[in-house]
């Protein structure tokens, strides 16, 4: 397929990207473009995203610029550095949390779009998604007492999701989609996964994969983000995210093989022992940091 298309033809050199879990195939046209050759039968979906990524590089210049659209491919420009998970262990302490300000900026610039108009309440999709979940949750041998913890938690705080904002997401926000370039944040890529709702539902899997890469610069992403102190509302909100995400990681997790599961598991009580069984808002790792 893509000897037809006319940049792949004109280019010298065509490197193939092999690494991440997107259906995607993946290829470095003249290290300046990305071509992503993706399902044919995910084209709706994709030119929602692809004409999304126009919008959203009027207000960042740190994330893929769309350049082509076509039948079963795309085209965007191809943003230099290494992925966060890699890139971030060479770095000092403030280096990682400098890079996380940056990211957690940039985040919250790409969470100024607005959903399209007429889009479903935020309460609503995400009380549906969650209930669900829970329903699955129940179906699993897992101890009972953390089930119920969960539950619980979840559906005594699920009001607080009503009247939030229906934003932009990203979706899949965590160190193996942001770069770092000349031990600098560079970039923020793959946006298969973008939605529409709550914006800090964007940071829902810091305390599960963010945390293990880099606390500094996790405390970075928070902090940014933030621009001053999180508010007692931010802590609530992203706590009752990170207890549904445990909740679909779990889910998830069991039908990808006891590998997966064991792996999510294991960060799934990382997650509760930081928020201490849910009775503290703010996670044992964060921590107000200067500059």
């Amino acid at each position: 397929m893509i000897e037809s298309i006319p940049m792949v033809n004109s280019a010298e050199v065509i490197t193939k990207i092999d690494k991440g879990f997107s259906r995607d195939q993946k290829y470095i046209l003249d290290y300046k473009y990305l071509l992503r050759i993706y399902p044919i039968d995910e084209i709706d979906k994709r030119k929602v995203e692809f004409e999304t990524l126009k919008k959203l590089a009027e207000i960042s210049n740190l994330i893929p610029k769309p350049i082509e659209f076509g039948k079963g491919y795309m085209i965007l420009t191809y943003l230099p550095g290494e992925d966060g998970e890699e890139a971030l262990r060479s770095l000092t302490k403030q280096e990682q949390y400098i890079a996380g300000l940056s990211a957690g900026r940039e985040l919250r610039k790409l969470h100024q779009l607005d959903a399209p108009q007429g889009y479903p309440s935020w309460y609503k999709v995400k009380k549906e998604k969650s209930d669900n979940y829970l329903n699955e949750l129940k179906k699993l041998d897992l101890d009972q007492g953390l089930c119920s913890l969960l539950q619980h938690y979840i559906k005594d705080n699920e009001p607080i999701m009503k009247d939030r904002p229906n934003k932009f997401q990203h979706d899949d926000f965590h160190p193996s989609n942001l770069l770092i370039y000349q031990k600098k944040f560079s970039g923020i890529i793959d946006f298969q996964r973008m939605d529409w709702g709550d914006p800090i539902h964007d940071l829902q899997k810091l305390g599960f994969f963010s945390v293990q890469v880099s606390i500094p610069f996790t405390n970075g992403i928070v902090d940014g983000y933030s621009k001053e102190k999180p508010t007692q509302a931010f802590w609530e909100l992203y706590t009752l995210y990170c207890a549904m995400h445990v909740v679909s990681a779990l889910v998830w997790g069991k039908k990808m093989g006891s590998e997966q599961f064991d792996l999510l598991y294991n960060h799934s009580l990382s997650v509760i022992d930081d928020h201490d069984h849910f009775s503290k808002l703010i996670p044992s790792w964060y921590e107000k940091q200067q500059i």
